[in-house]
């Protein structure tokens, strides 16, 4: 009869010992499943947060894409350089001339729509999104946007204004992404 109870003593272990090898199996693969979740997650992130303003520009811009509504330049007017870089939207409501403006003031992206000729400040728009810098530039009718997120990484976008091309309503957008931190 002893004989008979020694070997339930080590059947009884083995069993333990296999369950805690699982117990320890499964934890890990939770471990590392959570590991590589949180990075994927991290890396979606950042993509997000370094093309949103690019995108969003680009947005307003095939938004806005008629004959002569989209202009770059000073903040009150386009013509003329006053030291804040911004993208005028032009469009008409109810019959009346607007001026979409979305520029770069004070660490965050800005947006304000006026009756189009407007004088007022640039702190008087929304903030729209935090950023290091936003800067456009627009020749024949291609419109190139430079944005730095808050972590200072650069994304850059050029979008075509088709109606200033060739007077088709529409757009067309390329981006490259300088991929580092800048």
């Amino acid at each position: 009869m002893r004989r008979g109870g020694r070997q339930h003593n080590i059947e009884g272990a083995f069993v333990l010992v296999l369950f805690a090898i699982f117990a320890v199996t499964v934890i890990a693969v939770l471990a590392l499943g959570a590991n590589s979740y949180r990075r994927l997650v991290s890396r979606d992130n950042d993509a997000y947060n370094r093309r949103i303003i690019t995108s969003y520009v680009a947005a307003k811009i095939r938004s806005s894409d008629a004959v002569e509504s989209v202009e770059v330049g000073g903040f009150v007017n386009a013509k003329t350089d006053d030291g804040v870089k911004t993208l005028h939207l032009y469009r008409n409501i109810d019959g009346e001339p607007y001026d979409e403006r979305i520029y770069f003031y004070d660490g965050h992206v800005y947006e304000i729509l006026t009756v189009k000729g407007s004088n007022i400040e640039p702190q008087e728009g929304y903030p729209i999104l935090d950023a290091q810098a936003l800067d456009f530039s627009m020749e024949d009718g291609v419109v190139k946007v430079t944005a730095k997120d808050t972590e200072g990484r650069e994304n850059h976008i050029t979008v075509s204004a088709r109606s200033l091309l060739n007077g088709v309503k529409g757009s067309d957008m390329s981006e490259e992404d300088s991929g580092g931190v800048g």
